[in-house]
């Protein structure tokens, strides 16, 4: 040991004042800590000093020396003073046992520390002298229960505290094509190649009908005596497909979706809210061949005349609830003849006589059915990029805009937004097990698209009560597996929950407390990516979630209108699962772009679905231009171009269903003449009537097809009572559809009456010469 002694003494660097002065208080009389070493039977020392290098040296004579880090835990206000973790601390080694020095930091402590410490007995080192010496069993269980304890602290972390469902957003969503920039024009953003339906929506119903023909499909609440609902009753795929067929059938052999005298288009309108029948309705059309009209409140009763009167439609489907409106607007829909109500099973007189005083011919759903069942008709299968669905919008002003959907339109974006979604929590929508509640309105888009993505998964739909003030009753009763919402919803849903929150919060308690926390917490980490909590998921949200009946809930898909950050994030933190945002409009078929199931960021609407492409086109009379780099006058928000937003695709409706005619008139001619573009469908059907045969252009210029197309519209006037003064007198076809390309139409798909009589002022004089109204245009043009 003295050899040891000597060999530490004369290798170790002098460890001075001067040197730990940085760390500890200098004390009056202070010893030199190598001296104090150097005399002592001290086999292992360290202590305080400036840097780990100096202390490594101190101790590198001894086989047993090591360097560790101080707790700063423990010496918290040290390692704050002189912000540096991990500082050198003091232990003393004797053989095999040791004991930390934790008190004052100072020369003079530590000196006494050592004096008072190594004359003390080997055995007792660190003990009470009066116990036995720590034998090698009870450092093995030592061992064991530091073990247990860290292993236990460690599970109970990713047990309960650990954050999870880390989201990994791609490294882009979508990449321009940067070979479709030229001037005035953005590149075109696009991701994958586009889908291309081979199947209309009745086909796709029919392969669901085969592969599970016996799963639930639609389902409703009954009521009972006292008007409370029920739990969910379902019809499967097989008898709704029963229905339909029968509807179908029905309404062909009575001659209620006879093909309309403008077009030609069978054309079936539906009035009411959501209902299982309102899906029966509409595929019975789709099994005639034709299509669907929605009709509904929000566009008023002016504006459900207008549709009646321009779609020729000769049925409407609804409930007893709208058949007074409909009666009242009987007047303005002169091709009307037929009402039918899916609600009840027998008609009152009352209603009989209402109807009949209208000259409308009053129906039920299950009348109808049952003559179906009697004079069975096979499907008419539509083409793919056939007329499904004429959806009228409200538009910017004047009367609504008709735009046309075909199957091909609504397949493509359902199989846009299945690329999309079918990855992680959105896959829950393209199964068997999927719920779906319908709610929003199914004369929108979005709920016609998430109905069919439903149905060619072969899942259920769950229609709400028809109250939406009892929409969470739904909704706690059906516990969907995934719900397709609107921003004005989730404000409410959002405002409620943080006022219940902030009310436990404020009376005090453990509850509001946890609440809070939890909040904070899961707002903190969703920042990061994370978006789940083993403990306040279990304790907090998981019950809000019971109470909303969004417990078993793994996606989200809001549109229609912006939604705040604040509103978003919360719906992400209480739900733990996928919420997307996405954009789109009636005339791209609802749905043109969609967040990431990864992207846990606010402010964007997603990258483009495979079923559309979409560039920005420079509006410089507004001052947006596709090169601009920031939005805002105050606020700059960085952008990479603006002005307006183009699509094309598959997605992109066929057209708009707006009147294809210019009626041109003034004071100065006694008549009417008329400019026609007729369908070239219909068209071509109706030269070969007349053994008349050749190109669109060579049809339009016949006279035997004019005069018969002129024919049908003057009686198709005199059936709609209109006076002589109101029927044109003489018509031109015209080959070419009015656009808004070819300057006829404005953007929002008015005509632009005065560029109209530009360009067919030569063809309206000659059509004034054939109606015989001479004298008043010869006047004009002489200056007489």
């Amino acid at each position: 040991m003295d050899r040891q002694k000597s060999k530490f003494a004369r290798t170790m660097p002098k460890l001075d004042q001067d040197i730990l002065k940085t760390h500890t208080v200098p004390a009056p009389n202070a010893v030199e800590f190598d001296k104090l070493l150097a005399e002592k039977d001290v086999v292992f020392a360290k202590s305080l000093a400036p840097t780990w290098k100096q202390l490594s040296a101190a101790f590198s004579v001894l086989d047993n020396a090591a360097v560790v880090h101080i707790d700063c835990d423990k010496h918290e206000s040290l390692c704050t003073t002189h912000g540096i973790e991990g500082f050198p601390t003091l232990k003393l080694y004797r053989g095999t046992k040791f004991e930390e020095y934790e008190g004052q930091r100072s020369v003079g402590a530590l000196s006494d520390f050592l004096v008072n410490r190594v004359d003390a007995p080997i055995h007792n080192f660190g003990t009470d002298p009066s116990s036995p010496p720590p034998t090698p069993v009870l450092n093995a269980l030592l061992v064991v229960g530091l073990t247990f304890l860290v292993g236990f602290s460690l599970a109970g972390y990713l047990l309960f505290f650990r954050p999870g469902r880390k989201a990994s957003p791609p490294a882009f969503f979508s990449q321009p094509d940067t070979s479709t920039v030229r001037p005035g024009h953005g590149a075109v953003y696009k991701v994958g190649s586009f889908p291309n339906p081979q199947a209309s929506l009745l086909e796709v119903l029919e392969t669901a009908v085969v592969t599970n023909g016996d799963g639930a499909f639609l389902g409703r609440r009954r009521f009972d005596a006292a008007g409370n609902a029920g739990p969910y009753q379902w019809d499967s795929y097989a008898a709704v497909y029963d229905r339909i067929r029968n509807l179908s059938a029905g309404l062909q052999h009575e001659n209620m979706i006879d093909p309309t005298p403008g077009d030609g288009r069978r054309l079936l309108c539906i009035y009411m809210k959501n209902c299982p029948e309102y899906v029966v309705a509409q595929y019975a059309a789709f099994y005639a061949g034709g299509a669907f009209c929605a009709l509904y409140d929000t566009l008023g009763a002016s504006s459900t005349g207008f549709i009646l009167s321009q779609t020729q439609g000769s049925t409407v489907i609804c409930t007893t609830s709208e058949l007074k409106a409909i009666v009242q607007v009987k007047a303005s829909a002169p091709t009307l003849r037929h009402v039918v109500v899916c609600d009840v099973v027998i008609k009152t007189q009352a209603d009989l006589d209402l109807c009949g005083q209208a000259g409308l011919q009053l129906w039920t759903m299950r009348e109808l059915e049952l003559i179906g069942t009697k004079h069975p008709r096979p499907a008419t299968y539509p083409k793919v990029s056939a007329l499904s669905f004429l959806m009228y919008t409200s538009g910017t002003t004047g009367d609504p805009k008709g735009v046309e959907i075909t199957h091909a339109n609504i397949l493509a974006c359902a199989a846009g937004a299945k690329d999309r979604l079918n990855r992680g929590d959105g896959a829950v929508c393209f199964t068997p097990a999927s719920i779906h509640l319908s709610y929003l309105p199914m004369p929108h888009i979005l709920e016609q698209i998430v109905q069919s993505v439903m149905i060619s998964a072969k899942g259920r739909i769950g229609f709400y009560q028809g109250n939406t003030l009892k929409l969470t009753e739904d909704l706690v009763e059906l516990r969907p597996t995934h719900f397709v919402t609107v921003p004005r919803l989730l404000n409410k849903i959002y405002d409620k929950v943080i006022q219940a929150g902030g009310s436990s919060s404020s009376a005090g308690g453990i509850k509001g407390w946890l609440f809070k926390r939890a909040v904070q917490t899961k707002l903190a980490n969703l920042k990061q990516g994370y978006q789940a909590h083993p403990l306040y998921d279990k304790l907090v949200f998981s019950k809000i979630q019971a109470k909303l009946g969004l417990d078993r809930c793994r996606f989200v898909l809001t549109g229609s209108a912006p939604i705040s950050d604040d509103v978003l994030s919360f719906f992400r933190i209480l739900l733990t699962s996928t919420i997307t945002e996405g954009y789109g409009q009636s005339e791209c078929t609802g749905a043109s772009t969609l967040t990431d199931h990864d992207d846990v960021q606010c402010g964007t609407v997603g990258a483009p679905m495979t079923s559309c492409e979409i560039k920005l086109v420079s509006v410089p009379e507004m001052g947006y231009l596709v090169t601009d780099s920031v939005h805002g006058d105050v606020n700059k928000i960085p952008v990479n171009g603006r002005g307006e937003i183009c699509f094309r695709g598959p997605t992109v409706f066929s057209g708009v269903y707006v009147g294809q005619s210019f009626v041109y008139g003034d004071s100065l001619h006694a008549v009417l003449v008329g400019i026609i573009v007729p369908e070239a469908a219909q068209l071509k059907t109706l030269a070969d009537s007349l053994n008349v045969s050749g190109s669109l252009i060579d049809l339009c210029r016949h006279p035997k097809v004019v005069e018969a197309v002129h024919k049908d519209i003057v009686a198709v006037g005199k059936k709609g009572a209109l006076s002589g003064f109101e029927t044109v007198r003489a018509i031109l076809l015209h080959p070419e559809h009015f656009t808004v390309e070819n300057d006829l139409l404005t953007p929002t798909f008015k005509l632009k009456r005065n560029d109209a009589k530009k360009l067919f002022s030569t063809q309206i004089d000659a059509l004034y010469d054939k109606a015989g109204d001479l004298v008043a245009g010869k006047n004009i043009k002489q200056g007489e």
